[in-house]
């Protein structure tokens, strides 16, 4: 039997922040880190919250690409993305059926198969692309974050 290849696994953290958008409004916005070296990610975290579980659509996607993709795919209505779309990967998403259950907050937890990574060559950006659509009467808070797990 060889001996194990043995690497650090370290993790970063692409966070909005709770923010508030207004009543039946839609909501797109990015945010990004420079990768310090090469980022062989192997795993993501994901949270989504919603103020008090209210009725909503929302989701994350992460890219290398620098366009927002929800910004094209808001006229679908469930805000998530079309068939055959490429260049996008750990999704989360939450839409209003979870809300009508009761449910607040997401968490997931997304692994890739044993042995395989998404690579973010060091000096690129990573984007965490979000969408939240409120079609409350009220102003409501959202919350996008995705902690990052790499060698």
């Amino acid at each position: 039997m060889g001996a194990c290849d043995w690497r650090e696994l370290s993790a970063v953290t692409l966070n909005t922040q709770a923010y508030r958008i207004g009543a039946r409004a839609v909501d797109t916005r990015s945010e990004k880190i420079i990768a310090a070296r090469d980022m062989h990610v192997v795993a993501l975290e994901h949270f989504t919250g919603v103020q008090q579980g209210r009725w909503s659509d929302n989701g994350h996607i992460l890219s290398l690409r620098d366009r927002n993709p929800w910004e094209a795919w808001r006229e679908a209505g469930t805000g998530m993305e079309p068939t055959g779309e490429e260049g996008y990967f750990g999704y989360c998403g939450r839409d209003y059926y979870s809300e009508a259950s009761g449910i607040q907050d997401v968490m997931a937890y997304e692994t890739f198969p044993a042995g395989t990574y998404f690579l973010v060559p060091g000096g690129a950006p990573l984007y965490l692309h979000c969408y939240a659509a409120n079609f409350g009467k009220e102003p409501t808070a959202f919350h996008h974050a995705v902690r990052v797990l790499y060698w």
